[in-house]
């Protein structure tokens, strides 16, 4: 099963869909009801964090697939499935507005992590798209060790871009 296939199955289960990415922001509704004494507590905390990341994580593929679709592949977005390209990020709009109405989201077990992934996952498709869009040429009239210590230069950058994304020190 390839992953085209994969997305035409889901797409084809369009009750599971509406029952998933309609759920979880109607969830986040009844957390309204909630007093704020109850909605600070620990159990508490973490099934705001399960309701985040069963939402962001599928609405952030499909965010990747949608920016994928349209800056890659040039497909046309009025023949795709509305449900699998454009009901979990929606959805995960919502909820995430929602939340953060109801809680502090540094509260949240994991969303530190969650957020650094998806920013990543941005900074990762725009460096990408950069490449595909822009006519790179490839020149170095520099020795070996100075395209090594460019190169060590460019991880080192890297590494410290991750700990900051992922909050770790």
């Amino acid at each position: 099963m390839t992953l085209g296939d994969w997305i035409m199955h889901m797409g084809q289960q369009q009750n599971l869909l509406l029952w998933i990415f309609g759920g979880v922001p109607a969830l986040s509704l009844l957390g309204f009801l909630l007093p704020k004494t109850v909605r600070y507590q620990k159990s508490t905390l973490w099934v705001y964090s399960i309701m985040v990341h069963s939402i962001c994580i599928p609405g952030t593929f499909a965010l990747a697939l949608l920016a994928y679709s349209l800056f890659f592949t040039r497909e046309n977005l009025l023949d795709v499935n509305a449900m699998v390209y454009f009901l979990p990020p929606l959805s995960m709009a919502l909820t995430l507005f929602l939340l953060r109405q109801q809680i502090n989201f540094a509260l949240v077990p994991g969303f530190g992590r969650l957020l650094g992934l998806m920013g990543l996952m941005g900074l990762i498709f725009l460096g990408l798209l950069l490449l595909n869009k822009l006519f790179v040429g490839i020149f170095f009239g520099g020795s070996i060790v100075q395209l090594i210590a460019i190169g060590f230069g460019v991880y080192l950058l890297v590494r410290w871009l991750w700990a900051k994304l992922v909050g770790k020190k």
